[in-house]
């Protein structure tokens, strides 16, 4: 294969064309092969290369799963493009920033994510020309090969948040994807073709996007994508098409573990649950109602599936497993040096699958790849047998159902509004979620906790929004000026503060 990604799909489409690459559930269970798909992703790179777009410009995609997000996503890399996928239930305020710090030329999309689409060029001061997928596929007959690309050309940009300031654009090359799906491939999840995998998680997002998207692709199998997450929708599916595999966050392991009226998979080999800290009580449950073995990993955005629980190796309750191979793990002390087996310290991570950097960043790069390890601020151990435990994590990230939200994002938002001098957003337990989203507002004038509600539901995806708010004299800060989040979770906790709720308890998307 060449260093172009897409050839993961053109490989295929050659070798074995008539193969299943994906069944659309949200199109009827439409089945499309191998041939099929690299024929509408050509067409799309066709259109872009016609539109003048090639080699590093940057190309946003947001579509639900399913063949739009596929045809666009390798119809972008065919043309050398470097993908920008955007969560579809980001508002046109988030979208809009992507946009411009990335400077993205086209945004790819569907009929019912247009308008939102719309109003982000509007907001954006970048001129990016609004592209529907369909129109692409169904009314542009050219078509074009993966171009040639360097290994060390941008594949996809991916945006997350620091614990502190804007989000950030993280970079990933064709050679990092291209290493770590043969790694993830052939060394710990041994997937083949015969394999079917179940794709509910988000293709926006980094986890989705590697084990639903590009693992299957280069193992030649197949996977069948759901829009949106249903339980018994989702079990079903697994029954009629034979799923084999299923990558997961938390909440979905709840709430098939809660779902009494279907038989368990018959032909579900084991599932993996990442995302969030998957609680050894939920794993069994699942396990038990899925017939299957359920085992946690590791990973983030930076540095997506660094280890693995996977099976033939025994189940270790609250353990992420051993490295992936090419990847290596150091447990670190306050000042870098590595600290004895079983002793706690913060995971730094070394391997093939580290991005190359933040987008246009090269401080916030230098400070979290220190060294040539990525500090990923989260405490754990390694036991006797290489095994990766994480004890606890970045103290301002919020794990909600899977998402990674941090409160940076959110605070900035907040403290747009006029009546807002400070904020602080942490995350409070949630038997359904994992966390929930709690604002701690100092107001400089009257204002609801329904205003401030309405203000951020403009500007946030609704899985960021916070579900209740409390409001505060006066923050409580550290000799440097740091908001002390500790302090407003335990007083929270204590009642100390109060934080009356919007919304009612359980599912809220």
């Amino acid at each position: 294969m060449t260093a172009n990604v897409g050839t993961f799909l053109h490989h295929w489409a050659r070798r074995d064309p008539d193969r299943t690459g994906i069944i659309d559930a949200g199109r009827n269970d439409l089945t499309i092969s191998y041939a099929e798909l690299d024929q509408q992703a050509s067409r799309v790179a066709a259109r872009l290369l016609d539109r003048g777009l090639g080699v590093g410009d940057r190309v946003a995609i947001c579509t639900a799963n399913g063949l739009d997000f596929v045809a666009s996503w390798f119809g972008t890399v065919y043309a050398g493009c470097t993908t920008l996928p955007v969560p579809v239930s980001s508002t046109a305020h988030e979208i809009a920033f992507r946009l411009e710090h990335a400077g993205c030329k086209a945004l790819l999309t569907d009929a019912g994510h247009f308008p939102v689409a719309e109003a982000s060029k509007a907001r954006a001061r970048t001129p990016t020309e609004i592209l529907l997928v369909e129109d692409l596929l169904a009314r542009f007959e050219g078509e074009a090969a993966p171009c040639v690309v360097t290994r060390d050309s941008l594949a996809m940009v991916l945006y997350t948040s620091g614990t502190t300031g804007a989000a950030k654009g993280v970079c990933i090359t064709h050679r990092s994807l291209a290493a770590q799906s043969q790694a993830l491939v052939e060394e710990t999840l041994h997937l083949g073709r015969d394999d079917r995998i179940l794709g509910t998680l988000p293709l926006t997002h980094s986890y989705g996007i590697r084990t639903t998207l590009l693992v299957p692709f280069y193992a030649g199998a197949s996977t069948v994508f759901v829009p949106k997450f249903s339980p018994t929708r989702t079990l079903e599916l697994c029954t009629a098409h034979r799923i084999t595999w299923i990558p997961g966050v938390p909440t979905m392991f709840v709430a098939w573990a809660n779902e009494p009226s279907l038989p368990a998979p018959p032909a579900l080999r084991w599932c993996m649950s990442a995302g969030a800290p998957l609680a050894e009580h939920v794993r069994l449950r699942a396990e038990e109602r899925l017939g299957a073995p359920v085992r946690q990993a590791y990973g983030l955005t930076e540095a997506n599936l660094s280890a693995i629980n996977a099976p033939p190796d025994e189940a270790v309750a609250g353990s992420s497993g051993k490295p992936v191979a090419g990847v290596e793990l150091r447990i670190a002390n306050d000042h870098g040096a590595e600290v004895p087996q079983g002793e706690r310290g913060e995971v730094l991570i070394r391997g093939q699958n580290l991005m190359s950097g933040y987008l246009d960043d090269k401080l916030a790069t230098a400070h979290v790849m220190r060294g040539g390890w990525l500090h990923t601020d989260d405490i754990g151990f390694v036991d006797q047998e290489g095994r990766l435990t994480i004890a606890d994590r970045s103290k301002d990230l919020i794990l909600r159902g899977g998402a990674s939200i941090y409160p940076s994002e959110i605070e900035a938002v907040l403290t747009l509004h006029d009546a807002v001098q400070d904020a602080a957003v942490v995350g409070e337990a949630d038997d359904y979620y994992g966390e929930e989203v709690i604002a701690v507002v100092v107001a400089r004038a009257e204002v609801a906790a329904t205003e401030l509600d309405a203000f951020a539901r403009e500007r946030l995806a609704p899985y960021k929004v916070p579900r209740r708010y409390a409001f505060v004299k006066a923050l409580p800060r550290g000799a440097s000026g740091k908001t002390l989040k500790r302090l407003l979770r335990d007083a929270l906790a204590a009642g100390e503060i109060v934080a009356e709720p919007l919304l009612p308890d359980g599912p809220a998307e």
